[in-house]
């Protein structure tokens, strides 16, 4: 993994709220940040089927999850 330094402006209570939940799950500050980031990653590049709850990238219009021999066909949600 490439470590990149970066400066951000948050706001304070954010950032008070932050280095306490790092220390609850004893893990560094960078670790939940680069955690947080991730995530909003994936959620922007996949979207979750209201159906099966099964996650598919941006490009597909349906669901098409096998389950029990079944085909889901959910479509993204309407954002």
């Amino acid at each position: 993994m490439t470590k990149i330094g970066k400066t951000f402006t948050i706001d304070q209570d954010i950032f008070n709220w932050l280095v306490e939940h790092a220390a609850a799950k004893e893990r560094k500050v960078s670790y939940v940040v680069n955690l947080a980031l991730r995530k909003i990653k994936q959620e922007s590049e996949h979207w979750k089927c209201p159906v099966c709850g099964a996650f598919n990238d941006k490009e597909s219009k349906s669901c098409y999850i096998l389950t029990n021999g079944v085909f889901c066909e959910g479509k993204p949600p309407k954002i």
